[in-house]
């Protein structure tokens, strides 16, 4: 007997996860409007904007959330500059569809996901540097100017440690983060080390600003 389309019956769910993982789109596609998803129009790879989650991603026991854009019901882009070696920003991941924790961004409750598998490896390196800034508007404004290019940029006063217990529950992001601050911290970078390097130059011109050393991470 054939499930009933349209129900979220978890045989489609999961059909819309194993052809997604083996690239068949159209089989993809089907699953997830029989689960009761609409699709964007179109044939292919689906890459939608199915809104924001965040995906504890898993390599080699390190365990870490990070915030993706949801290109379909089980993929997405990752939007942070992981902290954990060999993962990067812009990789794209297949995550489970069981939440297994909450976060509360803007008022709004976000699923969070167990990564899969890496899809789609990033082709950006991960860099890391240290700058000095007088104000925390001055490290929003680098975050700011590489995120501008389509780069990405997360300084340590932006990562929050969470034990597992907690970070498998209800977390709320607007309560418990971590303000961007002054001074000097490492800020993680995701660019091309020449367009790394012009862009800290011409943030640290803008201002009582500097950065010193520029290494590859991982």
């Amino acid at each position: 007997m054939r499930p009933p389309r349209g129900e979220q019956d978890p045989a489609f769910w999961n059909l819309g996860v194993a052809a997604t993982i083996q690239r068949d789109w159209a089989t993809a596609r089907d699953a997830w409007e029989g689960f009761g998803i609409p699709m964007p129009e179109g044939e292919g790879e689906i890459n939608g904007a199915f809104g924001p989650a965040c995906v504890r991603l898993d390599t080699g026991g390190e365990r870490e959330v990070v915030w993706i854009q949801r290109l379909c019901p089980t993929r997405g882009r990752v939007m942070n500059v992981p902290a954990t070696k060999g993962r990067r920003f812009g990789e794209i991941v297949v995550h489970d569809g069981e939440p297994t924790g909450e976060r509360t961004y803007n008022g709004r409750p976000v699923a969070v996901f167990d990564e899969l598998l890496l899809f789609e490896a990033s082709s950006l390196p991960t860099l890391h540097t240290t700058v000095h800034a007088t104000d925390a508007s001055d490290v929003d404004a680098l975050v700011d100017a590489f995120f501008a290019r389509g780069f990405g940029a997360e300084p340590a006063s932006g990562f929050h440690m969470l034990c597992a217990c907690c970070s498998e529950g209800r977390v709320d992001y607007d309560k418990t983060k971590v303000q961007t601050h002054s001074g000097s911290q490492t800020v993680w970078l995701a660019a091309p080390e020449a367009e790394a390097r012009e862009l800290l130059d011409a943030w640290a011109a803008g201002g009582e600003r500097g950065w010193e050393g520029l290494e590859l991470f991982g």
